[in-house]
């Protein structure tokens, strides 16, 4: 049997459910949201929703390529935006010369604020972010009790300036002013060569030195440490081939490989610092894994062991008379008041069945209470075993009299 529907109820029913799914639900209607920021629904209502609060944006922390893939991706990315600016700069310095040759210079690596340039101030930038990261994570830790984690804020400056003066060339300017007040005339020799040598053997000392202790504060991460090497070894070719110490006679190979060197270092050394970020990171959400060697042997356990007495089958006859003696003697000022009253040390000697299951380590105030204890033995030097065994004797004796 056929049904007929109305097609305005119908239309009518699409529209109610489509207003339901599309309603907000409480926690996310303006009235909660203004409860939340403390207003009122008389007063003005906001203009955003809950979403846009500070306690629902994303962290800095949540953009660090936590995950190994992800790294990696960001790496070769990395590597190929390097070989990308190459191929655009070998196929425009290819090109028939023409009027219109000075409008593609901003793509040859050789110029001043080429698209070379750009990419390396880039990634510099980038480092500048991750060190920051570093810095803000580690300024937490507990057991950093001479600061360490100070270098990093020292990094991220360095960091900027780099990426500055990747973008402006500024250490050209920095090399003439040291050269002119020291004396051209002087030195002697090409202006250009002493201008280059004057700022990289400034930038070797000024920055080899921060280098290096960043070295020593990356070294917990050997991936870390080894990418920081590898990036101040493509610095130091860079700069040999700055000084035509590694000179290539075909100008367009020279260009290519040194270009290619200077922004493979700037790759490197933002790897190295994202990886040390990861670590950080990981380090402080406890997610980073401990390898522990089973073969290890453990540290032997300086405190003395407490063992515990149990009941003897043999009687106190069974005990020479003159030791019994000596024990329950009252002038020896002996006490067994002490809160532990099962003596402990090693096997007793004889009259004695010591079990030698549940040991415990013995805390301070037990050695306190022996040591009292040994002061009462009337000057006698006893050996720890014989001064425990004369007190668990007279114990014996005294319930033996007591019975």
């Amino acid at each position: 049997m056929d049904f007929r529907r109305g097609g305005q109820l119908d239309e009518r029913r699409r529209r109610v459910l489509m207003d339901e799914i599309a309603s907000p639900t409480e926690a996310d209607s303006p009235q909660s949201a203004l409860a939340a920021a403390g207003g009122s629904a008389k007063g003005p209502v906001r203009a955003y929703g809950p979403a846009v609060l500070s306690e629902r944006q994303p962290k800095v922390t949540e953009l660090l390529p936590v995950r190994p893939l992800l790294f990696l991706t960001l790496v070769l990315l990395g590597l190929t935006g390097i070989a990308a600016i190459e191929a655009i700069h070998i196929h425009v310095v290819t090109l028939p010369q023409s009027e219109g040759a000075v409008y593609l210079k901003s793509l040859d690596v050789r110029e001043r604020g080429s698209l070379a340039a750009w990419y390396s101030s880039a990634l510099l930038a980038g480092a500048v972010g991750l060190a920051l990261v570093i810095f803000g994570i580690r300024a937490h830790r507990v057991d950093d009790y001479r600061g360490r984690y100070r270098i990093w804020l020292w990094a991220s400056v360095a960091l900027a300036w780099l990426s500055l003066d990747a973008a402006t060339a500024v250490h050209d300017a920095i090399g003439l002013v040291l050269t002119l007040l020291a004396g051209k005339q002087a030195l002697g020799g090409n202006l250009n060569a002493i201008c280059a040598l004057t700022w990289i053997v400034l930038y070797g000392v000024l920055f080899g030195t921060l280098g290096l202790r960043l070295a020593i504060e990356v070294w917990s991460s050997l991936a870390s440490f080894a990418m920081l090497a590898l990036a101040g070894l493509l610095y130091v070719v860079s700069g040999l081939m700055e000084l035509r110490l590694l000179a290539i006679d075909m100008p367009l190979v020279s260009a290519v490989a040194q270009s290619t060197i200077a922004m493979a270092a700037h790759v490197t050394l933002a790897a190295a610092i994202g990886l040390y970020a990861r670590q950080v990171y990981l380090d402080a959400q406890g997610r980073l894994k401990v390898h522990i060697d089973p073969d290890q042997k453990k540290p032997k356990n300086k405190s003395r062991a407490k063992l515990k007495v149990v009941k003897s089958d043999k009687s106190a006859d069974d005990v020479e008379p003159s030791k019994t003696a000596v024990a329950a003697k009252p002038s020896g000022g002996i006490r067994f008041g002490g809160s532990n009253p099962a003596p402990s040390g090693p096997l007793a000697k004889a009259g004695a069945s010591i079990s030698k299951a549940e040991l415990s380590s013995q805390d301070a105030d037990d050695e306190d209470e022996e040591d009292d204890e040994d002061a009462g033995f009337g000057g006698q030097q006893l050996s720890k075993s014989e001064r425990r065994r004369l007190k668990k004797l007279a114990r014996r004796d005294q319930q033996r009299r007591a019975a």
